[in-house]
């Protein structure tokens, strides 16, 4: 389990057991593990527009499998603040 800030003060933790819901479901990311922890540290960030305890973390990230150039992070901040899943974009344009 590991637990990192992000920019607005809040406290995000990846469990073991998210890791192990995004290795199955994104295997793309296995190597990444720490440019998903610096995605939540330092990332631009999205509340989702139906469900306001929902935001999305996104960051560029350099070397990702299959042409893909961002990794997304989604969190849910709540009393309990964890990531729900994260997974890679292929997205033009930078940024």
């Amino acid at each position: 389990m590991e637990q990192v800030p992000d920019r607005w003060g809040n406290r995000i933790t990846l469990t073991d057991e998210r890791w192990q819901h995004i290795m199955e479901w994104h295997p793309e990311l296995e190597e990444f593990e720490e440019e998903v922890l610096e995605t939540i540290r330092k990332g631009s960030r999205r509340q989702d527009p139906i469900d306001p305890q929902k935001y999305k973390y996104l960051r560029p990230v350099e070397g990702l499998p299959f042409g893909l150039t961002h990794i997304v992070v989604v969190v849910r901040i709540a009393a309990r603040k964890f990531v729900l899943t994260a997974y890679g974009i292929e997205r033009k344009g930078g940024g």
